[in-house]
């Protein structure tokens, strides 16, 4: 069960992730009051901040069941995620680069988790 909360709080902070993007891309970001309160409250980005803060609460579970050095690292795997994902949804380059990347984080995790 503790490993069912840790990925419900990784996808959920994923899907923020992706819809904070999503949202900066169609929504004008500037510095001046209006368009920074027209962002936040644009659909994706208030959406995207509505699932990070749900994934925050169950990270809170996360952190109850999980030591921290094993938990926190496991939060890498989300990068791994975003990577795949932004290659599909952005349209974003994979180079050799993000491959090596994304190989060292995951076998960073695979070890801590042993």
């Amino acid at each position: 069960m503790k490993y069912l909360i840790l990925l419900a709080s990784m996808l959920l902070a994923v899907v923020g992730q992706v819809l904070l993007k999503k949202g900066v891309l169609v929504s004008p970001l500037s510095v001046n009051l209006g368009a920074i309160l027209g962002t936040i409250f644009s659909p994706s980005v208030f959406l995207g901040f509505l699932f990070y803060g749900i994934s925050s609460i169950f990270w809170l579970f996360v952190l109850q069941k999980f030591p921290l050095s094993i938990a926190y690292p496991a939060l890498s795997l989300t990068y791994i995620a975003i990577v795949i994902i932004s290659i599909f949804l952005f349209n974003e380059p994979l180079s050799t680069n993000k491959i090596s990347g994304i190989i060292l984080i995951f076998a960073g995790v695979l070890i801590l988790f042993r």
